[in-house]
């Protein structure tokens, strides 16, 4: 009985530490509002803007799948955004991330050259293929949708492989990762899917998956967490009963947004985190701490500071959209922008913080 007594008092001391640990967080001071912001035209024929990334203000890249291998990746220095052009581009960039101005990668589809999802590095001086993702499979199909990572030696990629057998198709998602060395496999998926986001806190590993449902039409929207040898599914709904779903990653921490809903995955269970009652709300939100969120909607960007919501930038035309994730840096931040009535020109939504 008294070692019965001593283990039930034990485990209500890890409880009440675990329970304990968030409320003696020290929390961040509330995010300024005072942005100055500039939205920049990017000339990039018979493309669309993808994915933002740099080191700093003065240092930034931007990529899209279309164009050419010529004219798909653009570079800002501080003071205007032009094409770059040392380097021909084969890889058709949808995602870009990196750690330095000397470490960045970026992916999509290998490109013309290559069969394969293609993934590129930039060393400071050049960007060169580094990896291609070439399963031998007669698949129709290949793309890497997002890398992220924590560390230099810890990076992840995921995406979609496609078959097509004249009459029925099928997408599978994969994972792939870096430990400083190579690339290589880590999971696929045996189930319809595309895994489009991944992200990482502490040792656990999060994907998001969108099935196509050909048959019904109404896809499948799921969060898995990656296993050693698998892959757990955590949430599944369909399309129809979610507006949107996504990943996102804040001060270190893994945010799940489910409709206008934004979640923490603690303990094997969802807590909400907060709640974004606009119906202009639109697919993600990202910031520097959980009291410095930037919140995209359809008519411009909504600010919170971990007490109440505000409109830090209206959008004066409603054909423009945001496009992915933003680079956010200590003082810049960078969006990048769909412009839905022009094939020839995109944009970069940059916003400066003033001093107080």
């Amino acid at each position: 009985m008294r070692i019965l007594k001593l283990f039930l008092l034990t485990a209500g001391l890890s409880l009440l530490v675990l329970a304990s640990c968030d409320l003696f967080t020290p929390k961040p001071e509330p995010g300024s509002r005072n942005y100055v912001w500039e939205l920049d035209t990017l000339n990039m024929p018979m493309n669309s803007l993808y994915s933002v990334w740099g080191a700093s203000p003065d240092d930034v890249w931007a990529v899209g799948p279309g164009g050419t291998q010529y004219d798909r990746l653009l570079h800002y220095d501080g003071t205007q955004w032009s094409t770059y052009t040392n380097e021909i581009i084969w890889c058709d960039g949808r995602t870009l991330f990196g750690f330095s101005a000397d470490d960045i990668w970026m992916g999509g589809n290998a490109g013309w050259r290559d069969r394969g999802a293609g993934i590129w590095h930039y060393d400071g001086n050049k960007w060169e293929k580094y990896y291609v993702y070439n399963p031998d499979e007669d698949y129709w199909d290949i793309d890497i949708a997002d890398i992220w990572g924590n560390d230099p030696n810890d990076v992840y990629a995921c995406g979609m492989i496609g078959f097509y057998d004249g009459t029925n198709s099928s997408c599978y998602g994969f994972i792939l990762h870096y430990d400083g060395a190579e690339w290589r496999e880590i999971a696929r998926a045996d189930f319809n899917s595309q895994f489009l986001n991944i992200r990482k806190e502490n040792d656990k590993v999060y994907v998001f998956s969108y099935g196509l449902d050909i048959e019904t039409g109404d896809d499948d929207v799921e969060f898995y967490l990656v296993k050693e040898d698998s892959l757990e599914q955590i949430f599944s709904n369909k399309r129809s009963e979610i507006r949107w779903a996504g990943l996102s990653s804040i001060d270190g921490k893994v945010y799940l947004i489910i409709d206008r809903d934004v979640y923490m995955y603690k303990r094997n269970r969802f807590e909400q985190f907060l709640h974004v009652d606009n119906e202009e709300f639109m697919r993600h939100v990202c910031g520097r701490t959980e009291n410095d969120i930037f919140i995209p909607m359809y008519d411009g960007i909504v600010h919170y500071n971990g007490a109440d919501m505000e409109y830090i930038y209206r959008f004066h035309d409603k054909n423009l959209r945001f496009a992915s994730m933003p680079l956010i840096l200590e003082k810049d931040i960078f969006f990048s922008i769909l412009n839905l009535k022009s094939s020839v020109y995109e944009m970069v939504l940059h916003g400066r913080l003033l001093e107080e």
